[in-house]
């Protein structure tokens, strides 16, 4: 069988960076649900059942984002100290930022401070404790970079094993790792005991080794790595964005309805898929869409300060979340938009303040400064 021609690769992938906002969003949109800030109990009941989840969506959606980007940008000529330099560059510093903060607000609430809590979440190692309170540490987003980490440690002995996967088994591949996504709920539902916690609807070890911990979440980030060799060596299927992001609606009802930790991650895995390779696939063939034009990108760019920010806004800014207050709806609305606006503020700030500029001067070894070129060197030169 004739080799199919690759596609195009340019450097941007605008939709998709728009896309990473709305990633944020649902997770935003999650926690609010935990807020359950109105008064109309069954309101809060409606809101917690089809929002609750949102968060496994937002999450899973970046963790296969992250393959597949890290992959369509590799250089051939890349070293791996590198690499961790740049991925450490980009996400290190928000996070310390965020850590540092919660951690002060939480010391202005009076409320005490345990270091086994709170000190493996700094050098996020966190997500390997199956604990809560060592979990959530000081900002309960920050989870997800204790997994990101253990990716990008692995990224470059993936990326070679990838890389030696003839095009043509790709596909098999990628429907290997998404049978090893659905067969850890089986394997936590099987092996691990069904004690509830806080009302879940699973068992807190289960909830833990399906949601948190960072081997079971790995599958994902492969199949980003996977789906972006299949773009780049032109073995895509020939599916719009739009039917892709559709797909995500039934994925995302099987989230809520299956029982157990059955929805916690595997059904929205596929139609996530969809959307990120189909959304590379569009952008490589110069096809624009809402997620790709300026300010889709701007907020895109804004995401992931935005995300890590949210949830320490959410504790001490306008819903109070944990604080069992409520409100009518029309109070509730207005403070959850203050709520989004300080947030977005926060992140603007962070991503101006923080990100970029630790970015553009620690990413990259510095140059060697060039030597001094002497009179008779110059003069050599010109002739």
């Amino acid at each position: 069988m004739p080799e199919k021609s690759p596609s195009p690769r340019p450097a941007a992938l605008p939709s998709l960076t728009g896309m990473r906002f709305i990633a944020a969003l649902l997770v935003f949109l999650a926690h609010m649900s935990l807020a359950r800030m109105f008064t109309d109990q069954q309101l809060n009941k409606e809101i917690d059942k089809y929002f609750g989840m949102l968060a496994s969506v937002g999450v899973s959606f970046f963790f296969i984002l992250s393959g597949f980007v890290l992959t369509w940008s590799a250089r051939a000529d890349d070293r791996p100290l590198l690499f961790w330099r740049r991925r450490l560059a980009k996400i290190y510093p928000t996070h310390f930022v965020t850590w540092i903060g919660g951690l002060l607000l939480i010391l202005l609430t009076g409320r005490a401070v345990s270091l086994t809590e709170f000190a493996p979440g700094l050098f996020l190692v966190h997500a390997w404790v199956p604990k809560y309170e060592v979990l959530y540490g000081t900002n309960g987003v920050a989870w997800s970079l204790s997994v990101e980490l253990i990716f990008y440690l692995l990224f470059p002995a993936l990326l070679l094993l990838v890389n030696k996967v003839r095009p043509g088994n790709l596909w098999k591949w990628a429907g290997i790792m998404m049978l090893c996504v659905l067969a850890v709920p089986v394997l936590a539902e099987t092996l691990l005991p069904n004690e509830p916690a806080g009302g879940a609807k699973f068992g807190w070890l289960q909830f833990w080794s399906v949601y948190f911990l960072p081997a079971s979440r790995l599958f994902e980030f492969v199949i980003g790595i996977l789906l972006a060799r299949i773009v780049m060596t032109g073995r895509w299927i020939p599916i719009s964005r739009t039917v892709a992001m559709l797909s995500v609606v039934p994925g995302y009802l099987l989230t809520v309805w299956l029982p157990g930790s059955y929805g916690l991650v595997a059904p929205a895995v596929i139609p996530l898929a969809l959307v990120v390779a189909s959304g590379a696939h569009a952008d490589a063939a110069g096809r624009p869409s809402l997620l790709s034009g300026r300010k889709a990108v701007r907020l895109g760019e804004l995401s992931f300060a935005f995300y890590m920010v949210h949830l320490v806004v959410a504790y001490h800014g306008p819903v109070a979340l944990g604080s069992r207050r409520q409100w009518g709806v029309f109070e509730g609305i207005v403070r959850t938009g203050g709520w989004f606006a300080l947030t977005l503020l926060i992140s603007w700030v962070l991503y101006h303040a923080v990100e970029m500029p630790v970015m553009r001067r620690w990413s990259r070894p510095k140059a060697p400064p060039s030597a001094p070129v002497s009179p008779a060197s110059g003069a050599s030169s010109n002739r």
